[in-house]
């Protein structure tokens, strides 16, 4: 998934360049804003998998001269506000950069819930939006809803399908058997997956002992752990975000709750969640795919810990 989506938004942002070009002609730079969530419960989140790809990019591409606009090649100028993990900030952040900075091109928010929020501000605005951290089934109707709209990680129902493919080979293995607890945020990407895998999970024979959602910036997960383990379920599945991701998983551990699938959202991949964790990290799986075989991924790495202030890889 990385691999491919990498690719995309690398075109989409060449192709960003050159809806600047025309309005920039003569300009000095070109300004290019973006609201990502700051602080607040979505901060981790974007501070691994959003902000530090955008930093690498505006850094890699002033390092080169800038953007090349016609015959020139012109600085990028960041505008940047902090949408406090709230999709109504987003909204109003988006708003100010259209009209009160006048930005050339927005680079879209972390998450499915705030990306769902500014679209009709940046489609009515006519600015492209390059939704690269938005998973949902309405995907293809907001496409043709907002033409300048690009979904990038598919929907809900490809992701849950995918899931439920695996499970079955395992239980047709042997490996497991048909009993499933399964938990989600009351987000946009709880609501969207959880909606989408509850049905497959029944087409495919499962039963679906435990089935809750919690709120965003829940503290304390340990009742929800213990209400999931009461059911002895074979399998785990957790559609949640970095916080809660940890959260579930230390839960787990202090529950001793150790079901043949542990599947959790959002974090699994993060650095944190193996620097955490240790060995217990090892046999949890999580959301997406990478090819780590992939040169190009290879030099994308390298050049990610060598942007990162902090040295870090990209979560993966």
């Amino acid at each position: 998934m990385i691999s491919s989506v990498t690719r995309l938004v690398a075109g989409l942002l060449a192709m960003a360049g050159a809806c600047c070009a025309t309005a920039a002609q003569a300009q000095n730079s070109v300004k290019i804003g973006y609201a990502l969530s700051r602080t607040g419960p979505n901060a981790g989140g974007a501070a691994v998998t959003t902000l530090p790809n955008y930093e690498m990019w505006v850094k890699e591409v002033n390092a080169a001269g800038g953007l090349k606009l016609g015959e020139k090649r012109v600085p990028i100028e960041i505008v940047q506000y902090d949408d406090r993990s709230s999709a109504e900030e987003a909204v109003r952040a988006n708003e100010r950069l259209i009209r009160q900075d006048k930005v050339d091109f927005i680079l879209p928010p972390w998450s499915t819930g705030p990306n769902l929020a500014v679209g009709p501000t940046l489609n009515k605005a006519g600015y492209p939006h390059l939704a690269s951290t938005s998973v949902t089934d309405r995907a293809p109707e907001l496409a043709k809803r907002w033409p300048n709209s690009f979904w990038l990680l598919g929907t809900s129902a490809g992701a849950a399908n995918t899931l439920v493919e695996l499970l079955t080979k395992l239980r047709g293995e042997g490996k497991i058997g048909d009993t499933v607890a399964m938990v989600s945020i009351a987000d946009g990407f709880g609501i969207d997956l959880s909606s989408a895998a509850r049905p497959a999970l029944t087409k495919a024979g499962f039963k679906l002992a435990y089935d809750k959602s919690y709120p965003v910036g829940t503290q304390d997960l340990g009742p929800v752990v213990n209400e999931a383990k009461a059911v002895n379920p074979d399998i785990f599945i957790a559609f949640s975000y970095p916080p809660d991701t940890l959260g579930l998983t230390e839960q787990a551990r202090i529950a001793g709750f150790n079901p043949k699938i542990f599947y959790t959202g959002v974090g699994t991949a993060f650095p944190l969640f193996k620097q955490k964790f240790g060995a217990n990290a090892e046999g949890v799986m999580g959301i997406g795919g990478w090819d780590g075989d992939s040169a190009p991924i290879k030099d994308y790495l390298a050049r990610h810990k060598a942007s990162a202030a902090n040295g870090a890889g990209p979560g993966r």
